[in-house]
């Protein structure tokens, strides 16, 4: 069965890669010689441009009367007009050296061997007086000459005297041009990193070649070609994919070894045959699979019952036959189904019976009864002019008023502000004079639904807790606003503080599930904090941030919905 599955995967993949791999190869040339044919028509242009340029610049200067007067008239005499003479031809060298847009220099030798030109070095006058006979030799044709010592392409010719006798020399012009100019103009047209150029002329003079490998003998052999067309060439044993074309005196070549092209293709080629010996192994494993395959869902389904007989009821048996086996893996999901839903309903009537036990708390006062007394109060002092006993008594009446609200659960975020505003008035008068306070709103929250008497504890634990226990006066400040998908509701007093051990205490008791509640700091934050995660779920709640003789801060979080403002 091995050998079979390896034979049907092994055999359509050779002969299919065999075919891609020579298919590839003749599409991948043909692609190259395309583009290339358009590169080196393009790297021509330029070329010619660029050559252009400078031999026209070459005229402008051979043409020149200040260069003409100057060298027309030997410097024997420091006269006037030879000075003057001497100063135009430098202001003219100076004006073409900085016209073109190349990075070159002028030179101009008189007949007798003088060279004139800025910032002339040893090794350059040494090449022009090396030259002088062949400029000599082409008459005023230009002669152009790539010069290895001094990385540079030079233009030189013969001026002669262009107003009497345009046969008379009267000196000699050199441009010594940055070789880098032509090298970045081919390397601009290169269409492959593997690539290389050439240019050289028919005297044999000039060559620029990307190549410094290449000898002058494979340039001329790859240039014998016309036209712009593409062959192969064999050279040293290497077979390449050559290019040319000539321009009037000059060739271009270009060339490439046959397998830097034919490289993807051997790429794809070891590719698949990796593929192949993937698949190979796969098949191997897929046949030990088969051979398993009875076997292993009996132990997979004794495994997992395993696991459910430990209590880890959320493990599901994966169903994967539809014969008896599948049948038990599905029956006994449902019991785990089962009883993971009566878990979950047994901890919400757990959940809801807290809650009735906090709301039977919160409703044990019979509203009618206690504004009734309270509204009794507030007129037995008002007629005994007690101006004090009535105010604290209508804070008490509205306090209680908006605690109760009717018996619902849920007050806007401005009641909650309310209520504990008057608490704190309250608070101020009992506590004349050592008692201050704080409250900031954000005025967009304030139709926010939330659960109701929530700052209230909070509040009355920052005093009894902290403000009391200073011997100076102490102050509230309590901040209601956003933090991204959140209200905060924060409340901070500057009293005593609490002690890193309490402090640490206080935080496991909100943290955990605790019968008593400990009596100093824990039941007021305890019972807020677990209002707010029964109503809001376990990711909302109390944080507390302490130091001891510093104060305390309680941040309180809910969750943030435009859906919760009341109507």
């Amino acid at each position: 069965m091995m050998l079979f599955f390896s034979l049907l995967i092994i055999v359509p993949i050779i002969i299919s890669s065999i075919n891609v791999y020579f298919t590839l190869q003749n599409y991948l040339k043909n692609n190259y010689i395309v583009q290339q044919n358009q590169s080196i028509e393009n790297l021509l242009s330029q070329i010619t441009e660029w050559r252009g340029s400078y031999e026209d610049l070459s005229l402008q200067i051979f043409g020149d009367k200040r260069v003409q007067n100057f060298l027309l008239h030997p410097n024997t005499m420091q006269t006037g007009e030879q000075l003057e003479r001497s100063t135009d031809f430098r202001q003219a060298l100076q004006t073409y050296a900085t016209a073109g847009n190349g990075n070159f220099s002028i030179y101009v030798v008189r007949l007798n061997g003088k060279v004139y030109g800025a910032g002339l070095h040893a090794d350059h006058e040494q090449f022009i007086q090396s030259r002088i006979s062949m400029a000599e030799k082409y008459g005023g044709l230009p002669v152009w000459e790539n010069a290895d010592t001094l990385n540079s392409i030079v233009l030189y010719r013969q001026i002669n005297n262009n107003e009497f006798d345009l046969k008379l020399p009267v000196g000699y012009l050199f441009l010594v041009i940055d070789k880098s100019e032509a090298e970045k103009i081919i390397e601009r047209y290169s269409v492959n990193s593997n690539q290389q150029y050439g240019i050289f002329n028919q005297d044999h003079t000039l060559r620029i070649s990307t190549d410094l490998v290449a000898d002058n003998a494979f340039l001329h052999e790859a240039g014998k070609q016309p036209g712009v067309t593409s062959q192969e060439m064999i050279y040293q044993d290497m077979s390449y994919i050559t290019f040319a074309k000539r321009q009037s005196d000059w060739t271009f070549v270009s060339w490439i070894l046959k397998r830097e092209i034919l490289e993807p293709a051997r790429e794809l080629f070891l590719g698949i045959l990796f593929i192949a010996l993937l698949l190979l192994l796969f098949s191997v494993f897929m046949v030990m699979f088969l051979s398993h395959r009875i076997t292993k869902p009996l132990n997979l389904m004794r495994r997992k019952m395993k696991q459910i007989g430990e209590g880890l009821f959320i493990i599901k048996v994966p169903v994967i036959r539809n014969d008896e086996i599948g049948e038990l893996a599905n029956a006994m999901n449902r019991m785990s189904d089962e009883i993971v839903s009566l878990i979950q309903k047994n901890r919400e009537e757990e959940a809801k019976s807290r809650l009735l036990q906090l709301q039977t708390l919160e409703y044990q006062i019979n509203p009618h009864f206690l504004y009734n007394t309270l509204d009794s109060v507030n007129m037995l002092a008002r007629k005994h002019k007690d101006p004090i006993i009535a105010d604290i008594v209508t804070y008490l009446s509205r306090l209680f008023r908006i605690g109760l609200n009717q018996g619902r659960e849920m007050i806007t975020l401005a009641d909650e502000v309310r209520h504990v505003t008057y608490y704190l008035k309250i608070q101020e008068i009992r506590f004349a004079g050592q008692l201050y306070w704080e409250i900031q709103i954000d005025d967009s929250l304030e139709d926010i639904k939330i659960i109701k008497f929530i700052l209230q504890p909070l509040v009355e634990n920052s005093i009894n807790h902290g403000i009391r226990k200073r011997d100076e006066p102490g102050h509230i400040y309590i901040r209601v606003g956003k933090e991204e998908n959140c209200i905060l509701l924060e409340v901070k007093d500057d009293g005593v503080g609490i002690k890193s051990e309490q402090m640490e205490k206080i935080r496991q008791s909100l943290a955990i599930e605790q019968e008593h509640e400990e009596k100093d700091h824990g039941f007021g934050l305890r019972n807020v904090h677990q209002r707010i995660q029964l109503h809001y779920g376990p990711h909302y709640g109390l944080q507390l941030a302490s130091e001891e003789g510093q104060g305390t801060t309680i941040y309180i979080r809910l969750p943030y919905s435009n859906e919760q403002t009341s109507s």
